[in-house]
């Protein structure tokens, strides 16, 4: 886990930590309405699967005030 005030902030320290490589495929939540992270949600459920089929690697990154979207998605 890791953290930053921006989604750019935390990805670049992953990629300085290593823990985002060059060859991944990111994916992003960042919309604070539960539409919004159900259609992000959706997308990247497609790429994840496309990832999958080509043996690719992925990375996902959060942002903080979304995940209340998540919750409100799941209950």
């Amino acid at each position: 886990m890791l953290t930053g005030d921006k989604l750019e902030t935390a990805e670049n320290i992953a990629r300085s930590c290593k823990l985002i490589q060059q060859d991944m495929t990111i994916m992003t939540f960042s919309d604070k309405t539960v539409d919004g992270t159900q259609k992000k949600m959706e997308e990247n459920l497609e790429i994840s699967e496309l990832c999958k089929r080509q043996k690719k690697k992925k990375s996902l990154l959060i942002e903080g005030e979304t995940i209340g979207s998540f919750l409100i998605f799941y209950l």
